[in-house]
């Protein structure tokens, strides 16, 4: 009997450690938890007055120690330390640039002396997309007219730290790079790479230097064992079964709401309208968009970009809030019913890393078209990790996921040819497949002349 009875302890013993143990390895709190406090980034959230200089940044920095060796930087718990050191330093630059009152001269040159400006000891700056040169004179000159400035817009940029320091700006709406000598003041930079590479961080090569294919123009890591990606689960920001949550969500919109019908359609999805100014929809996937009917008292020949992107991140902070990791995507002119304006795309991160949506891969977590200065139409599909674990299981080598999209892009049956690759960087993915609780994995976004692609960095599987 009491033989017994040890027996019935012992078993209940290890079936209360066995869930201990499953809850530590499952923890329902996102990464930034799991990260010590103090190396988590943290983001911006809505409370906060926020910065332009939040939104507008590098999407990645290679530093280039000369030869075949570098390292990436992104804004992630890992690296944000030294990310933000190399940026300050960069922003300098940036700044006597902008804001400095001394003459400068701008030198058009080939690519070829950018290619080996990257050979060099160096720092490349890369950005999510090409923003229209007055965005940068905002954030590093007070809006100052800078009329010497050659770029109209700016996609990226490299420093030299060599004997002859230099700056080069890519400026893809002219198809030109330009060059400035820097003066001898600016040398923090080379300091800081110094100490970097004696750290001797994860080395990144390019496809050509790996021998994979001829492109340069982009780096990958050669280790992946330092890459501890978490997986993890995401519920969606609104759901149509919660009323009470829509009707607050839709009274931010809406100055009266008492005159403000709403209507539920058969698929579930929820309609606001005042049948006058605006409509406000609700699908139940969690997708909200607003549109406004009327544009009355608009300026029709607005079209500031830095008036529109502040009127469009006032805006999401009033209806919705700004997630944090929040981020400048792409800002495009447009015209809206005779009026000018833009549309600005944002998307956010996890930790460092872009989100992209299975079955929405182009598109934007929030997108705001601003028209005559005013907000016309706004989109918001953002998602919350409530859940993350980390696997222990290598990450799939980016030579091997380029493998996945060639065989995905090759004729059935026949020969497997490389497809021309324009990027390749790590990401994560929502499946949008969940009804509540939504899968997240991180996945390698691989960009070529056929499409954008998706690969699951760990089983090694075709996404999208």
């Amino acid at each position: 009997m009491n033989k017994e009875r040890i027996k019935n302890w012992v078993l209940v013993g290890l079936v209360l450690l066995s869930f201990g143990l499953t809850m530590q390895l499952w923890l329902s709190v996102p990464i930034e938890r799991v990260v010590p406090g103090d190396q988590a980034f943290s983001g911006q959230d809505s409370e906060e007055i926020y910065d332009l200089s939040s939104f507008v940044l590098p999407q990645w920095m290679v530093v280039n120690f000369g030869g075949q060796s570098h390292t990436k930087l992104i804004k992630d718990s890992s690296s944000q330390g030294i990310f933000d050191e190399v940026y300050a330093g960069v922003s300098e630059i940036m700044e006597y640039i902008f804001a400095g009152g001394q003459n400068i001269t701008f030198t058009e040159v080939p690519s070829d002396e950018l290619a080996a400006a990257r050979e060099s000891k160096s720092i490349e700056v890369e950005y999510a997309s090409a923003f229209d040169t007055a965005i940068f004179s905002e954030l590093f000159g007070g809006g100052a007219n800078r009329e010497s400035i050659p770029m109209a817009g700016i996609k990226g940029l490299a420093v030299t730290l060599g004997a002859n320091r230099a700056v080069y700006f890519k400026d893809v709406i002219k198809d030109a790079i330009y060059r400035l000598e820097l003066p001898e003041a600016h040398q923090g930079l080379g300091r800081l790479v110094n100490r970097l590479e004696e750290q001797d961080p994860v080395k990144y090569w390019t496809l050509k230097e790996i021998g994979y294919s001829d492109d340069n123009s982009f780096y990958v890591p050669l280790d992946m064992s330092s890459f501890n990606l978490p997986v993890g689960t995401a519920e969606k920001e609104l759901d149509t079964s919660a009323p009470a949550v829509l009707d607050a969500q839709a009274s931010s919109f809406f100055s009266d709401m008492s005159v403000v019908r709403k209507i539920t359609e058969m698929d579930g999805s929820v309609i606001y309208t005042d049948s006058q100014t605006a409509l406000l929809r609700i699908d139940s996937t969690g997708f909200l968009e607003y549109m406004v009917y009327s544009y009355a008292a608009g300026d029709k020949n607005r079209a500031d970009i830095v008036s529109a992107i502040d009127a469009a991140l006032m805006f999401i902070s009033a209806h919705g809030g700004i997630p944090g990791q929040l981020y400048l995507q792409e800002a495009w002119e447009v015209e809206e019913n005779g009026y000018r304006g833009h549309l600005l795309r944002f998307n956010y991160a996890y930790n460092g890393l872009p989100f992209f949506r299975k079955g929405g891969l182009e598109s934007s977590a929030i997108e705001v078209t601003v028209a005559g200065g005013k907000v016309v139409r706004y989109t918001r599909n953002v998602h919350h990790v409530t859940r993350a674990k980390i696997v222990q299981k290598p990450l799939l080598y980016p030579v091997k996921a380029a493998d996945v999209v060639a065989e995905a892009t090759s004729s059935p049956g026949g020969t497997k040819s490389l497809p021309v690759i324009k990027d390749m960087y790590l990401g994560y993915c929502i499946d949008m497949t969940g009804a509540k609780e939504r899968q997240v994995y991180p996945v390698w976004y691989v960009e070529t002349g056929e499409g954008a692609f998706i690969v699951d960095a760990y089983e090694g599987r075709l996404v999208e």
